[in-house]
Order: structure tokens, then sequence, then C-alpha cells
């Protein structure tokens, strides 16, 4: 194999610097009813802030959310979101698993949600459609590595937390914001009974809930308000172009009972008729835009007020920043239904605009009157119109207002902020379950080498040889995902992780870009290292771009889903033809073949001592080896290296890149051993039919072999198929029943 310099990305030096925090925290599932949504910035922005302080998130929305306006910040969570149908084969399956193998609790979640909900159908209706998801995902959840659910609104979100938790061990909390509450409260009873505590993001919200439940929710309200970038808005401010002609005002809200436009644009209309010739702006969308644009109609003001429906974050920051004067007009709906503490406002104070808004709910603790704005009764107009009169005719009341109203955000409002007594309410209430040894050798790594302040796990698998744990990194600006891969320690075990760190490095360098262009413009490679921590036996890598095979293996539901599949395996093959185009040696590897059959007799007889099918058949399965052995030992072979761990969950196919991880098992090979190890993979997923054979024909048209050695195939996935038997074990689920069942039909029938 060609002798490659070992000069590397990462760096194997240690540091005298200080390491991160001992404490490791575990992911937490955040449940949000639509994902992403336009006016659920201020959830964006916290789970952002939560990575960056070490606390690891994964959304999982109830459903998508729909919006063809789609903020940028959004767009790397909703590839990382776990989305899931309201309806599947696998939700059947496990609500039957449910069903039979704790029957009282399945039952009683049932009862529960029928008996406080019933009396309001559409409630119930969607409700109960929620049911099977959160009962599949009481399943999913804990293997992926997640200890405690939050719900945002303590509506449907929060229900999907209740019955997740009702069929798990899974703690939950969740978010009240106002709306959610003030109006209709079906199952929020049991739903405040349940949780561990409950997050108020005003001090209003919280009186409102002690005063309706004062036994329950003793000791488990706590008050966090939202928050926001303030500088974001600032700098907004900042690099506006002064604006010349008439004066603006701005509004950002959903059109909606609760937020008063009536009352705006007759403060407007008011305005212009006494010789105020102004603009006005409302950013938002909803069921009263129609109503709302004939009201704009009637009072002749369709040059003065304009309607521009949902807008991205963007595009909201650089309003704030040409507005003279930010209004919200909110109001009791004749329902009961108000604000909490809008977001938007803070946004305009952010950038240091004067505010009009009511004097209701949460608003007072953000907006002080005629300190950090002018609180009012937004259902006079003519109080409106006043406000924002004296607003407009002194420039100095502005300026006063707006330096105050972005100096109360910065002290109280702060995401950096808010994120922190998030994550110290998490911290107070969830005790993390990660194994404390695994987490402990996390910790121990030098992270200051990589200028890590915060680090959080969000899974971490410990394995016979190895923990690898997928690890969330921030300097307190950025955050990133990374692999972490350690050796156990035993005799040689900073050999191994050394030889295995030399493994990458020199996979890394070989398998540079510039080698890598394909006619279709993909790289194949394995992720950058970042760094070798040679006293802790540990390797840490960029996370793998795209998506796992296996991920898309599960996908498949459609002609096209499995069309988008077999693309996906040809990348492989690909990746496999390139990494062994870079490992290839002038040995003649038949030292190679002989190993490889003797690995496999010993596989043999370990899979023999525990399976009487495989027992009974051990002599003609040895018989098979051996011929294969006599033949293949005639036919020139060349070595290269091999993965050895080729499975679908260790190969990750983006739009332009393939990746492969897990080379702990990285050795002298032959040609056809990775290639036989992803068919049988393929083969327990699908088994023998059409479909495995495209797939077939996919992974060697992109490994380059249409036609391979069939013997060498046969030898192969015999050769594999004995080494998962015998090195994954028995497992009590179905699926693991028919997985042996698949595997002892392989060996039979290679070895016939």
């Amino acid at each position: 194999m060609p002798d490659v310099s070992l000069e590397t990305e990462a760096t194997t030096e240690t540091s005298s610097g200080p390491s991160a925090e001992s404490r490791i925290r575990t992911a937490i599932a955040v449940i949000v009813t639509r994902f992403p949504r336009i006016d659920e910035t201020f959830i964006l922005r916290e789970i952002d802030e939560l990575e960056r302080n070490g606390q690891p998130v994964l959304v999982v929305p109830i459903a998508h959310g729909g919006q063809t306006i789609v903020h940028e910040e959004a767009k790397p969570w909703v590839k990382r979101a776990l989305y899931t149908p309201f309806l599947s084969a696998a939700i059947l399956r496990s609500n039957l698993r449910a069903l039979i193998g704790s029957p009282k609790r399945y039952l009683g979640l049932l009862l529960t949600v029928v008996a406080g909900t019933w009396w309001r159908p559409s409630t119930l209706i969607r409700s109960l459609s929620i049911i099977p998801k959160a009962v599949h995902l009481a399943r999913v959840l804990p293997a992926l590595g997640v200890r405690h659910i939050h719900a945002h609104f303590a509506t449907h979100a929060t229900t999907m937390a209740y019955a997740i938790s009702a069929m798990s061990d899974l703690s939950y909390s969740f978010t009240v914001h106002g709306p959610d509450v003030f109006v209709h409260r079906l199952l929020l009873r049991e739903k405040i009974r349940g949780a561990q505590f409950i997050r108020c993001i005003s001090t209003f919200n919280k009186a409102f809930l002690s005063g309706l439940y004062p036994h329950l929710t003793e000791g488990k309200l706590d008050v966090v308000h939202s928050g926001l970038s303030p500088d974001v808005y600032a700098e907004a401010a900042r690099q506006s172009s002064s604006r010349r002609g008439r004066p603006l005002l701005l509004s950002v809200a959903a059109l909606t009972p609760r937020h008063g436009y009536p009352f705006l644009i007759d403060a407007c209309a008011r305005l212009i008729r006494d010789g105020l010739d102004l603009e006005c702006r409302i950013v938002g969308d909803g069921p009263l835009r129609g109503t709302t644009e004939q009201w704009i109609e009637q009072h002749g003001l369709t040059g003065h007020v304009r309607i521009l429906g949902n807008l991205p974050q963007h595009e909201v920051a650089r309003l704030m920043g040409e507005a003279d004067v930010f209004v919200l007009p909110g109001i009791i709906a004749v329902d009961g239904q108000m604000e909490g503490i809008p977001i938007s406002l803070m946004e305009a104070m952010a950038a240091g605009k004067p505010v009009v808004a009511a004097a209701i709910s949460g608003i007072p603790e953000l907006v002080q009157h005629e300190t950090s704005g002018i609180l009012v009764d937004a259902t006079y107009a003519h109080k409106l119109a006043e406000a924002v009169r004296r607003l407009l005719e002194d420039q100095e009341l502005r300026k006063r207002l707006g330096r105050a109203a972005q100096q109360r955000v910065r002290n109280g409002f702060d995401i950096q902020q808010t994120a922190r007594a998030l994550i110290a309410l998490f911290d107070r209430h969830h005790h993390d379950h990660l194994p404390e040894t695994g987490a402990q050798r996390i910790a121990a790594l030098d992270w200051a080498r990589l200028g890590v302040l915060a680090v959080g796990a969000r899974k971490i698998h410990e394995r016979p040889a190895s923990l690898v744990a997928e690890v969330t990194i921030s300097d307190g600006i950025t955050k990133r995902d990374v692999i972490v891969r350690q050796t156990r320690e035993g005799d040689g075990a900073r050999r191994r992780a050394r030889e295995e760190f030399e493994k990458l490095s020199v996979l890394r360098q070989t398998m540079s870009q510039d080698g890598l262009e394909a006619t279709g413009g993909i790289v194949y490679a394995v992720p950058k290292l970042l760094m070798f921590d040679e006293p802790h036996r540990a390797v840490v890598l960029s996370r793998a771009d795209g998506k796992a095979l296996s991920g898309l293996m599960r996908e498949v539901r459609t002609r096209a889903a499995f069309s988008r599949l077999a693309v996906a395996v040809r990348r492989a093959g690909s990746w496999l033809s390139v990494m062994q185009q870079h490992t290839h040696g002038d040995d003649d590897g038949r030292h190679v073949l002989t190993a490889v059959v003797h690995l496999a007799l010993r596989d043999l007889e370990l899979v023999a001592a525990g399976h009487r099918p495989i027992r009974r058949a051990a002599p003609a399965i040895r018989r098979s080896l051996r011929a294969l052995e006599t033949r293949l030992a005639a036919v020139a072979m060349p070595v290269v290296g091999h993965h050895g761990n080729f499975r679908p969950d260790n190969i990750f196919i983006g739009d332009r890149r393939v990746e492969v991880i897990d080379f702990g098992c990285y050795r002298e090979g032959l040609p056809l051993e990775d290639v036989a190890h992803l068919l049988l993979h393929l083969e327990l997923r699908y088994g023998q039919g059409r479909g495995l054979a495209r797939l077939e024909r996919e992974l060697l048209q992109g490994f380059g072999d249409a036609a391979p050695d069939p013997d060498a195939l046969k030898l192969f996935t015999l050769t594999k198929a004995l080494e998962l038997l015998a090195h994954e074990g028995e497992s009590p689920t179905l699926a693991g029943w028919r997985r042996l069942r698949a595997l002892r039909a392989i060996i039979a029938r290679h070895s016939a």
C-alpha cells in the first residue's frame, strides 16, 4: 500500500488550557406544533442559543410548517428535525406493541385524552390524531439519546409531550406563552400535574396560572422571558438608509382579532384627516387579512397603509431600522384571547425605535410607560393617534424613548441571558441519564485546544472496544456537531487509538478533494480530523455531511423515494471505488484471503455454539468456505483498503458529498469484501426480490464492476453473515428474531 505522509489537519500536541465544563448535557427533544413557522422566530433563536451553550436540541414538529417563506436560520434545523407521519406501518407496530405490552398505560392515556377534550370536538379529534405518533416517539426518542422533552405552547405540543411521557420514562416540561392558556385550557390540569416544571414567559402568565391552579402549580412555575439578539436589530437600524418623505409607522403581528388592527387603521385615518401625511406598513398574515384590506379601502387609506404579508427575519429587521415609530395595537378579544409579550415589540425596541403598545398581559413587563415606550388602551383609536402624533412631532422624545427601549431589551431580554436561565431550569429539574463514565470521559478531553467553551452530548454509544459519541461543541459564538471516538482502556489502547488516527490521516490526505471530483461533481471523502487527544485515546472528527443511508432506507415509501435510494447506493459504491483506488497496493492478496477464511471459521465455531441450525450445518459451511478459498486462491486479487464496517448507518449521502465514518475495523482487504458487506445489509432490509436486484446493480455500477466474480461475492457474503451472527448477539424483539432468521437463511444459501 502507498507510503503517505501523516501531516494532517488535526493536531496531536497536548494543551495546558482549561478543559470544558465537567457537566455533559443530554439532548432535549423540543416539541413544536409546526416547523418551520415564519411567526415563531423566538423558538428558532432559543434553540440556536441553547446549543451554543452546550444544550443539544432535537426539534420534533407535530407537522411540517408548510410555508413558502422560511427563515435562513431555520433551514439547517429543517434538515435535522425529526419529522414523522401521523400514521405508518412503523407507527402501527409501535401502537400494537404498546397495547399488548402495557395495556393499562395505553388505554389509560386514551381515556384521559377523551375525558379531557370530548366537549370540544375539534380539540378531541386533533388530540387523538397525535396519540399514535406520540406512542411511536415514546420508543424512538430514548433510542436517540433523549431523556427529557420540552414543549412550546400548552396546547397540542404539550399534549404530545404528555402522551410520550405517559408511555415511557421520559420527563417533560413546557413553556406557556400566554395565548395558549388564556381561553382554551383542555387537559391543562393533567399536563401541569405531570410536568417537571412550567416555564412562563412573563410574570403575568405565572400569576394567571397560579391563580387558576394554586395547588398544582406550587413550586412548578418559573419565569424565563423569551429573548432575541439585540445587536442584530441595532445593526439593522444603523445600516438602514436615512429616509426622506413621509414618516413611517410599522406594525408586525398576525392579522387576528387580538391584534386590534381596526383601531390602528382608524388612528391612521384620524392623523391623515388632521393633515399628517404618513405611511403605515403592516407585516403579517392571518384570517382577518381580507377584512383588514377592506377597512383600509373603506377609510380611503390605500395609498397610506399597506399589508406586506409574512416576511423573513432579515427583511423584518431592515424594516425595523427604517421605521420612525412602531405600533402594536393589542386588545383583549371578545373570547378573552390576548398577547403574551410580543416578540415583534422586543425587536422594535432592540432597534432603538419608540413604541406604542397596549397596557395588557405581560407587555408592561417589557415596556415601561413614558420611560421605554408609551402604553395606551388600544381600543380607543384617538388614544393611539395621540400617542403616535406625540412621537412623530417630538424628535427628542423619540430618541429618548428609543435609547431607553434598547437598553431595556439588553438588560432583560437578551437571548444569551434567557437561554442560560432556561438551561439552569433544565439542570435543576432534569437529572442526566448519560452513563457517568461515558460523560466523564467526554468531558475530560482537551477541548481547550479547539477553543471549546461548552460541550453537549446528543448520543453516547458504549461499545465493547470503544466509545462513540455524537457531540455538539460551541465556542460561545458558533456551534458545530462533531463525532468523538475513544478507544477503551486496556493493553495497547493508546497504540490502537494512534493506529486509527493514522489510518484516518492517510485516507483524509489520499482522498483529497482534488482527486475526488467525479463526473457529477460529487466529492467522496472521510470526515475532517479536528483533534487527536492521545492521552485520552480519542479522535475528534467533524460530523459527516448529508443523511445516513440507513435513514434513506427507512424513508422509502414511494417509487420516487426508492429511486433516490438507488442513486444513494450507487454513490456508496463510487465511494468504495475511490477509496480502493487510493489505497491500492501491489501485494498478492492470497495472505489476506487466508486470514479472512480463518476468521470466518472462528466465527463459525462461536455461532455454532449458540445456534442449533448452524451447528447442524457447520460441516457443510466449513466445506463451502474451504472450497471457495481454494477456487479464489488461483485468481489474482490485489490488496486494497478494507473499511471493515461498511454498513448503511456509516455511509452519509449529501447533495454533493459522500462521506463514510467508523474506521475502527479498517485493515488490508480484498476488493469485494466491503461490497458484500453492504449487499448483506441491503438483503436483510429488503429480502430477495426485484428491489434488491436493482440496488445490487446500482452498487456494482458505482463500484465499477458490473460483472464481479460470483465466488468472491459468495465467499465474502458468507464470511460477513457469520461475523454478524457471532458479534451482534441475539435480540429479544420481533425485528431481531426476523433478522436472525434472515441471516441463517443467507448462510444456508451461500454454503449450499
